[in-house]
């Protein structure tokens, strides 16, 4: 299937996802298409019904009113591997000459709509941007819009519904309100970024990125700039009213767990996380669990941080003791749950002064079975499961939740996801002392460690690509995401408390920072 049969708008414009619907709508809204089209019709069919040249105007005037501080690479990242004969054959006038006076295609490339402005250019910047619209998009074939004459019924017209043969049609969705809300969420998304959701981003075995694009029948680039839209996608919506729901549960749980708990007491900790969620095709606790920066699933357990550490660690501290109140409170030191502690004291490697065992574990006794809170059972080890169903939080609540749950600053996994490891690692970065330039420090204060934002200074931010209104996330040592915000005048990371966590940061040392790409390194001075 043609690629181009598969995107939106909005997957060659990323810009529009962040736009307030508003303000696009007010250029771009058209009665014979649904609100919100840019984002949810196949671009082959919105051509045609709007026409080649219509939208590129009316996007070139959004490019002027609403997104002249963007290089046109930014606006059109399509640009960056579209290729144009240098001469502009079949260009209009004035807009050919004016590209020609201003250094050619190469230079146009990483201006921006505010720079098309100068006197000394002889075309309006809505003449040459509507020119370098159509330039992209004009490629795209457009494809009429069906007669409204009913569903269609036959295997053809069902297949030219589909628009991304791999993601059919998702299944309706529970009764499950918590369920309901995360799966109205993926709906709205277009088939390429639901591949990505389904395939990578919360999937229990991450497919690589050239497999899927091979899968989906499009270029890897294309997939690369989905899964960062999608990433994103998620955080916008952690971050707003409408995702308080699930901060507040996510806040919830995770305070039950601990800093380690086991799969099966995640899954059974509310009725509703074994819970497929339509659209994704996988179990709310899975896409939850996606959600947490700080913790990760690892042999059976979710646990923040490296699971052999805590378990050389918590050997050490517990000794001989391997029950009683005196070993819980030991593992509440660690954030080890008192319903967790004995399946953890159970996991440990086994002593050895203790007779051996026979395991298949490699070491490790196996974890006791526990059944799933779903089945109806409310306690665990005599310790009651709450249930986090239905309980909205509070205002109050939700804010703690959003200075607690790093999802809200950044995607894991290299947002989301990690990509499939490979053999060889990329060479360290030179340090601070070697290359100053390239890290910025920052003096460690308990705010910082509590979750807020960490402000930097604007010349850092330009440095990295960005300019007022931008985000970048990137991602951490631990597959922690970290996202650098500028807000108004101010750049700032939305929070570094996973990274400072991990270097075991206190207030008033001194770490230092670096970004290179989508990744982020840090550096505690000793």
């Amino acid at each position: 299937m043609d690629a181009d049969s598969m995107i939106c708008l909005s997957d060659l414009v990323p810009v529009l996802r962040w736009s307030r619907p508003q303000q696009v709508a007010d250029v771009l809204a058209d009665p014979r298409l649904p609100g919100g089209w840019w984002a949810s019709v196949a671009l082959s069919r919105a051509l045609g019904t709007t026409g080649v040249e219509w939208l590129c105007d009316r996007l070139s005037r959004l490019a002027v009113s609403r997104w002249d501080h963007l290089a046109l690479t930014e606006l059109l990242p399509a640009l960056q591997v579209h290729k144009v004969d240098p001469a502009l054959p079949g260009w209009p006038e004035p807009a050919r000459s004016a590209i020609g006076g201003i250094g050619g295609w190469q230079r146009l490339r990483r201006l921006t709509a505010a720079d098309l402005r100068a006197p000394a250019i002889a075309a309006a910047p809505e003449t040459i941007l509507t020119a370098v619209f159509r330039e992209v998009i004009g490629r795209v074939p457009a494809v009429s819009a069906p007669a409204p004459a009913g569903p269609p019924t036959g295997p053809a017209q069902d297949a030219a519904a589909r628009p991304v043969a791999q993601v059919p049609a998702p299944p309706p969705v529970s009764d499950n309100p918590l369920v309901r809300l995360v799966d109205a969420v993926f709906r709205e998304w277009t088939p390429l970024e639901r591949a990505v959701a389904i395939e990578r981003l919360f999937a229990e075995e991450p497919v690589s990125l050239r497999t899927l694009a091979h899968e989906l029948h499009v270029d890897r680039d294309v997939l690369s700039q989905a899964q960062r839209a999608a990433e994103e996608r998620v955080l916008h919506w952690l971050r707003s009213p409408e995702g308080t729901p699930v901060t507040g549960h996510l806040f919830r749980l995770t305070e039950w767990l601990g800093n380690a708990a086991t799969e099966e007491q995640l899954i059974g900790a509310d009725p509703a996380h074994p819970i497929e969620v339509p659209s994704l095709g996988t179990p709310l606790w899975r896409v939850l669990v996606a959600l947490m920066p700080d913790r990760r699933l690892q042999d059976g357990w979710l646990v923040v941080g490296d699971l052999t550490r805590l378990r050389e660690r918590t050997a050490q501290m517990l000794g001989d003791k391997t029950s009683g109140e005196d070993a819980v409170e030991l593992l509440a030191q660690v954030g080890i749950r008192a319903h967790s502690a004995q399946a953890w004291i159970e996991a440990l490697p086994k002593v050895a002064a203790r007779p051996p065992e026979p395991t298949t574990t490699g070491g490790f006794a196996p974890l006791p079975r526990r059944t799933p809170g779903a089945n109806g059972h409310q306690m665990r080890g005599g310790v009651p499961v709450p249930s986090v169903a239905g309980n909205l939080p509070d205002a109050q609540t939700a804010q703690n939740a959003l200075a607690a749950l790093t999802a809200l600053s950044g995607p894991p996994r290299p947002h989301l996801v990690p990509e499939p490891r490979a053999a060889t690692h990329a060479p360290p970065l030179p340090g601070p002392a070697s290359d100053p330039r390239r890290w910025q420090r920052i003096d460690v204060t308990s705010e910082h460690l509590r979750g807020e934002p960490v402000p930097v200074p604007e010349g850092y931010a330009t440095q990295l690509g960005m300019r007022p209104g931008t985000l970048l996330s990137v991602t951490g040592p631990g597959d922690n995401a970290v996202v650098l915000v500028w807000r108004d005048r101010q750049p700032v990371f939305d929070s570094l408390q996973p990274v400072l966590m991990r270097l075991n940061a206190r207030p008033g040392d001194s770490v230092y920072v670096t970004v290179d790409g989508y990744r982020l390194d840090a550096q505690l001075t000793s």
